[in-house]
Formats: structure tokens, C-alpha cells, sequence
């Protein structure tokens, strides 16, 4: 005698017509949950990516935004690609796309293959080191060390007041010179070509200098721009209800916007035949309108030949994040057009506030154009 096999899920079982079972409910209830948010994130992804990119500086909430970490920005994307995986594999693409978005256009992550090669000797090769060592504090030996394993053939150092023998110690042989804040040390011969005052803070924000470098002369300028603090931290929510906090955002965006266009008319204003390598804190990630329009023109190092986030500060501890974590990439290796970056990196020593930045930029060939 045989038994005909009952479908669990039929009226039959004990559902009646167009009723579904509690498993079936929950399913169906978490797929149009997991579409709804998912369709939610990429549109919120993507009005942060044009509010933090496109506006940025420009509006005092979007210019206090992209000074805070952007990482935990990811969160939602991978919570939903899980939910994805599990609910509606259809909803991926969207996470996914949300998930890049906030990767590479707010975080900065570069994944250049560049870094992959074999980098070999040659006179059109130059290794630049930049760092903002304030005042050598709290351990310029860690510092030091990183310098030593990059081996570099230039060194630009901001908030160098007052230079402790151990650096000279370490650079027997070396040429430098020594201006305000600012130290320049090469293997080659240097000397200054000035340096550059700026009205809004009324303070100096670069020293250019010109080096004698094996395949011909190259001009150098150190910059050290006015930070963003000055008017953040005027925030607060009754700062904010009154006006005075965003008031004072907008006007420090200003005054360091003024500082920014002074100091890049400084640097242009040698001569644009000489290969220029432009370095130092400027105090501004890649996404600020300030850095964009008026450095923007210039070739990035670590988004030409970077891996990872690339973060340079704060590296003090900070109440709200992990400690000694930078979250911002502030300190930049700049280059007009005559140069390829072939390697950039970090340090990942917190000897300093900032984390220093190397680069092994190579001459292009005179007839090549210009990228």
C-alpha cells in the first residue's frame, strides 16, 4: 500500500488558502527589510560622497564631517552585505557599491600596483621624506629610525623649532638649513630660495628651497598650513543653536582658504621649467576643496602609487577612538608634472603627532607629456 508524501507547506497541512506558515512570514518580512535598507544606504552613500567631496569646506557641516573618522562610515554596508547573503543576494550589488563608495571616495584607500616593482638605482630617482615632528615630541628617535630604514635622499621637517643634536648626529655630511619652523636637509647642496608669509594668520607656511641634485636642479618647498581646529572646536550644540559655532567654522574656512591660494602662489612662483616636489602637513585631506583647488593640480604620491589608507594623524590618544590610531591623511608628498611617484608609504611609528610620509619619485623623460 502506498503512502502519497504531503507537502508541508500545502493547505492541507493545516494552512488555510493564502495563509503562509511563521517561517515563511519572517523570510519574506526580512527580504523587503534587507532591499528597503539596502536601497537606503547607497542613496545615503551617495549624498555623503557629494556632500563631503562637492561641498565640503564650502558649508561648515560637510567641512566639520570630513575631519572625522570615515571608517566606521563602512559599517552599515558590511552589516547589510551579511543580510545580503542570507536574505536577497540581489541586494549585494547595492551594499557593494555603497561599500566603494565610502572606500575609496571618503576613506582615501588606494591599491596601486606600482609599489609591486622592483624600484631600481638611478640619478632620476629621488627619495623624499616629509614629517611634522612637533618640536621633536614626545619620541624623535622612533622617528629617526623610520627615516633610517626609508633611507632618503631629501628631508623636510614642519614645527622643527628647535633641532636636537641627535639629528645632526644621525645626517653626518648632510646639507640643511634651518628657517622658523622649518628644517630641509639634502644629500646634496641646497640653499633657500625664500620663504613664504602669509596675511590671514600672519605666519610663515613655506620654505622653498633649490637642490643640486645628480640629474640637475630641483626646487623643494615645505608647507605647513593653518590646522582645521581653529574653528571645530568653536562646535558645540549651543555654539551651534546660536550661530557662533557655524559663524566661526565658515570664517576660519576663509582665512585658511586665503592661507592655501598665498602659500600655492608662493610655490608657482619659480621657475616652471625646474621639477618641483611640493611636501609637508598641509593639514587637509584630499576631499577638502581647499587642498583640491589649490594643490589639486599637482600629482598626489601616495594616489599615484599608495596601498591602503595612507592615515598620517592625530596619532595622540583622542577620548572618542582608538588610541594612537590616525584617521586622517593630512601630511602629503605633492609633485608638478615632471615626476612619477614609483612608491609612497606611511611610518608606523607614532614618534610624532603626525606619521611620516615617504615617496621615491622618478624624473619622467624631457619628451614625455605631461600626465
Amino acid at each position: 500500500m502506498s503512502t502519497a508524501i504531503r507537502d508541508p507547506w500545502t493547505p492541507t497541512s493545516g494552512y488555510r488558502p493564502g495563509q503562509l506558515p511563521n517561517q515563511e512570514r519572517l523570510r519574506r518580512r526580512f527580504t523587503r527589510w534587507t532591499l528597503g535598507m539596502s536601497v537606503l544606504n547607497v542613496t545615503l552613500s551617495v549624498g555623503l560622497v557629494f556632500l563631503l567631496t562637492e561641498l565640503s569646506e564650502d558649508w561648515w557641516f560637510s567641512g566639520a564631517l570630513i575631519y572625522i573618522p570615515q571608517t566606521p562610515l563602512l559599517i552599515p554596508s558590511i552589516c547589510l552585505m551579511f543580510c545580503s547573503l542570507v536574505w536577497h543576494m540581489r541586494s549585494m550589488l547595492l551594499n557593494v557599491t555603497s561599500f566603494g563608495l565610502i572606500l575609496f571616495c571618503l576613506c582615501g584607500v588606494r591599491f596601486s600596483m606600482k609599489p609591486l616593482n622592483e624600484v631600481v638605482d638611478s640619478p632620476q630617482n629621488v627619495t623624499v621624506v616629509t614629517c611634522n615632528v612637533q618640536d621633536f615630541q614626545p619620541n624623535f628617535g622612533k622617528v629617526l629610525r623610520e627615516i633610517a630604514r626609508v633611507k632618503p635622499d631629501i628631508i623636510a621637517l614642519q614645527e622643527a623649532f628647535r633641532p636636537p643634536q641627535l639629528l645632526f648626529d644621525s645626517l653626518e655630511g648632510w646639507h640643511w638649513h634651518h628657517d622658523h619652523e622649518f628644517w630641509v636637509g639634502s644629500r646634496w647642496p641646497l640653499r633657500a630660495v625664500g620663504m613664504n608669509y602669509t596675511r590671514p594668520y600672519d605666519r610663515p607656511t613655506v620654505l622653498k628651497v633649490e637642490i643640486d641634485a645628480p640629474s640637475g636642479p630641483l626646487l623643494l618647498s615645505s608647507v605647513h598650513l593653518m590646522t582645521a581646529r581653529r574653528g571645530l572646536t568653536d562646535l558645540s550644540v549651543g555654539s551651534m543653536l546660536s550661530g557662533k559655532g557655524p559663524a566661526s567654522v565658515d570664517n576660519h574656512s576663509f582665512l585658511r582658504f586665503e592661507e592655501a591660494a598665498q602659500s600655492r602662489e608662493f610655490v608657482a612662483s619659480s621657475d616652471a621649467s625646474l621639477p618641483h616636489i611640493v611636501v609637508g602637513d598641509f593639514n587637509m585631506p584630499t576631499t577638502s576643496n581647499i587642498f583640491r583647488e589649490n594643490f589639486g593640480d599637482l600629482t598626489n604620491a601616495f594616489d599615484e602609487a599608495g596601498i591602503g589608507f595612507g592615515y598620517t594623524a592625530p596619532c595622540r590618544p583622542v577620548r572618542f577612538w582608538l588610541p594612537r590610531v590616525p584617521w586622517l591623511r593630512i601630511d602629503h608628498i605633492l609633485s608638478s608634472h615632471h615626476w612619477e611617484a614609483v612608491r609612497c608609504k606611511t611610518g608606523e611609528f607614532n614618534g610624532s603627532n603626525h606619521r611620516l610620509v615617504s615617496a621615491v619619485l622618478k624624473l619622467r623623460p624631457q619628451n614625455s607629456s605631461p600626465p
